[in-house]
């Protein structure tokens, strides 16, 4: 069964986007993000650094970051080979 197939068969991933506004990689990643989030495998949740107390200190020279619960995916720039896999990995589950 392929990653979408079983995906939708359950619910969407839930994930975390941390950015900052006026971020030139955090533009770039969240563009490169547009086929998974159109594809409705994954839910992402967008997250202002500026928004969020302790995420300054947590985050603050990783930005963007994408997580997945406490889970980070990467940092800079999308790897979308390696978010890929990662979603294949949580939906065999």
């Amino acid at each position: 069964m392929g990653l979408q197939a079983s995906v939708i068969a359950s619910k969407p991933i839930e994930l975390t986007f941390i950015y900052r506004s006026g971020c030139h990689l955090c533009d770039v990643m969240w563009e490169e993000l547009g086929p998974f989030r159109a594809s409705q495998l994954v839910h992402i949740k967008r997250l202002d650094l500026a928004s969020e107390r302790g995420l300054e200190a947590q985050y603050g020279t990783l930005i963007p970051v994408l997580l997945h619960d406490d889970h980070e995916i990467c940092h800079y720039f999308l790897d979308s080979e390696k978010l890929t896999s990662y979603l294949q990995a949580q939906t065999s589950i």
